[in-house]
């Protein structure tokens, strides 16, 4: 599971922010200056989890964790595969590219024909305009 800031226990200060090494935590425009994290810049390194005073920071279960279990690059026949974390998008499908020890980056699915693919893709709707936009999903409350 990856990472989301609890709203009613944020308090804005931006230690979550400023720990951050992917930028993937921006502040809302809400009034009180409250935290997001966004799903597929974050790599879920964890690092946010202790920075945050309040202990705002919790496990998403919606969302798979990069490396983790359920990521096909965890496998052994995966083995080298580098992943861009989102940084890096096909402009076909939107999903992450990923980078095979003897070339470059391309999409698993529209370069290189492959049936694994990143298990946030998932969470993508159809790319409008060249651009990729987050299928929203109902969170579980709690």
């Amino acid at each position: 599971m990856s990472f989301r800031v609890v709203e009613d226990l944020c308090i804005g200060c931006g230690a979550c922010d400023y720990s951050c090494p992917t930028d993937a935590l921006t502040k809302t425009d809400t009034f009180l200056g409250l935290f997001v994290i966004d799903p597929f810049t974050c790599d879920d390194c964890g690092i946010c989890v202790d920075k945050c005073p309040v202990l705002a920071i919790e496990p998403d279960p919606a969302w798979p964790v990069c490396q983790g279990h359920g990521c096909p690059l965890t496998s052994k026949r995966m083995e080298g595969v580098e992943c861009a974390v989102w940084q890096q998008r096909c402009t076909t499908c939107g999903s992450t590219l990923w980078r095979h020890p003897e070339g470059g980056w391309a999409c698993a699915t529209c370069d290189d024909g492959m049936r694994v693919h990143c298990p946030k893709d998932r969470f993508l709707s159809e790319p409008r305009s060249g651009s990729v936009h987050v299928a929203l999903r109902a969170r579980p409350n709690g």
